[in-house]
């Protein structure tokens, strides 16, 4: 008996079996965005992997492109196990991702439920549901208008943070939604629903339209009362008087979505009795994972801890959120993570060995460089360009100077809330985890020993979750266990202090770059 996790992140689809029996992670599948031959065809960009835009700030997918990658993903699965063993299906999606469909959207899934249907992709089905051609996605951030306007509607900052548990952030698909529906005016009227990219899968998996948000990723939303887990009237009413009726109810991650319908019974070979999950968001999911504090290090990087629903961040640098299984946690989310890296890398025309043999030989270099190529919300400031506080530019100072300011302002902006944790280990994930050396400044920069979570992240998260949709006595705590890396990451105390010196300076000089530039 298997559980299937599904992530539909900012770069792929990726798939990840559990196996019930023996607790082990049998299968993991990854469709990459840019390997698929319809983006081609599509407006989506293959590099940046976003829709072309003249707007700064605008960040939008091709939802096309989201469903080709589902159906190939699902096609290799079919090929490498026996998907009628399949009994449980959760969903991770890309935080503030969503979709706006028209009515159309109820007939063409109604196709789903027939046979026939499968001769069809999951595109040419779906392609005239769409009430606006893209999929808004996290790293939008032309919304500071609409952004204020939420945040002034229940009375400014402090009351913003104690209603959502977040100071309604630009990324936020609240803010996002409003400011669609300001800049198109037949967007609102020609919309008959808003879907989070999670219940958008979900309600195609089961041909329902009726599909509840989940309270995790509407935390992500600047639209729910964070501790009461109900929309508040105030805020959606700011964006659209019949907003409420455009994105649902509100359920917890764990709620029953439906049981797989026809299509995917037929063409994959899935078991009809297949229960499907209304799931959650990428970063909800990654939480399953590990019961204490996880280092996300993607595209952006994802500091989760734990916490109480009454605990605040009045600072407005975190925001509270639910796991998939329902917990309380805070996010510190920044932006400008791996992919700042990623641009250095590629300015030396360096290779990956190359980086890692580079930090290895520049363990006690701590050069101070800061860099941020979009807006940023830890902290919360804008973006400029790359700052080098020595003389002479390098491969080896601006790699290692990069890691180490990124990581270290995570790190300095959460610290008010690790310590009263009594944080014993620091679980990582993500690419950057293969390289030991990464893993050795995260642990001096935290101060602690690191343990490495499982290859397979948000899908990894969202099928454990899925065990909860079986309502069978199986220990999700035994699944963790039996997933994650027994090896541990040990600090270096005499480089921890020279770290501890060196944020000091960082902060300093980070604090009058964003003076100069507000």
């Amino acid at each position: 008996m298997y559980t299937l996790g599904i992530d539909l992140s900012t770069q792929s689809i990726s798939l990840s079996i559990i196996n019930c029996e023996n607790y082990k992670n049998e299968l993991n599948i990854s469709i990459a965005f840019n390997s698929l031959e319809e983006i081609k065809n599509s407006k989506m960009n293959k590099n940046t992997l976003l829709v072309d835009s003249n707007i700064d700030g605008k960040a939008e997918q091709d939802t096309n492109i989201f469903l080709a990658a589902l159906d190939k993903a699902l096609l290799q699965l079919k090929e490498k196990c026996s998907v009628k063993d399949i009994k449980a299906i959760q969903i991770s999606a890309q935080q503030h991702g969503h979709v706006y469909l028209s009515e159309k959207y109820k007939s063409n899934i109604v196709k789903l439920k027939d046979k026939s249907s499968v001769n069809q992709s999951l595109v040419d089905i779906l392609k005239t549901s769409y009430s606006y051609d893209y999929a808004p996605i996290w790293r939008t951030s032309c919304t500071q208008i609409q952004a204020n306007e939420l945040r002034n509607a229940v009375g400014g900052k402090e009351n913003m943070i104690k209603i959502t548990a977040s100071n309604s952030p630009l990324r936020f698909t609240g803010a996002i939604i409003k400011y669609n529906f300001d800049n198109n005016k037949d967007l609102s009227k020609n919309t008959y629903k808003i879907f989070l990219l999670n219940t958008f899968i979900a309600s195609i998996l089961t041909a329902k339209d009726n599909i509840s948000v989940d309270f995790g990723n509407a935390s992500g939303m600047s639209l729910m009362d964070y501790t009461k887990k109900q929309w508040n009237d105030t805020l959606l009413n700011t964006v659209s008087n019949d907003l409420k009726e455009k994105l649902g109810n509100i359920d917890n991650p764990s709620s029953f979505a439906g049981y797989i319908c026809e299509y995917f019974v037929e063409k994959y070979g899935f078991d009809g009795e297949c229960i499907v999950g209304i799931g959650s968001g990428d970063n909800p999911q990654t939480k399953v994972l590990y019961k204490g504090d996880i280092l996300s290090l993607g595209t952006s990087f994802v500091y989760m801890l734990n916490i109480d629903e009454n605990s605040r961040d009045y600072s407005g640098v975190s925001n509270g959120m639910y796991d998939g299984i329902g917990n309380p946690f805070m996010i510190f989310c920044r932006t400008n993570g791996a992919m700042v890296w990623d641009e250095i890398m590629k300015t030396y025309t360096r290779t990956y060995k190359e980086i890692t043999e580079s930090l290895e030989k520049n363990t006690n270099n701590i050069p101070l460089v800061l860099w941020q190529k979009e807006n940023e919300s830890v902290p919360i400031s804008r973006a400029f360009h790359i700052k080098r506080y020595y003389k002479n530019p390098s491969f080896d100072n601006d790699y290692k100077g990069i890691v180490l300011s990124s990581l270290s302002l995570v790190s300095l902006y959460s610290k008010q809330f690790i310590s009263k944790n009594n944080k014993t280990y620091l679980a990582v994930t993500g690419g950057p985890t293969k390289d030991k050396e990464i893993l050795k400044i995260i642990a001096n920069i935290w101060q602690c020993p690191i343990r490495i979570l499982p290859s397979g992240g948000a899908s990894l998260g969202a099928a454990i979750s899925a065990v909860l949709l079986l309502r069978k006595k199986i220990s999700l705590d035994d699944i963790r266990d039996s997933l994650i890396d027994n090896t541990f990451i040990e600090p270096d105390n005499n480089l921890a202090n020279k770290y501890h010196d060196y944020m000091m300076v960082l902060k300093e000089k980070f604090n009058e770059i964003n003076k100069a530039i507000l």
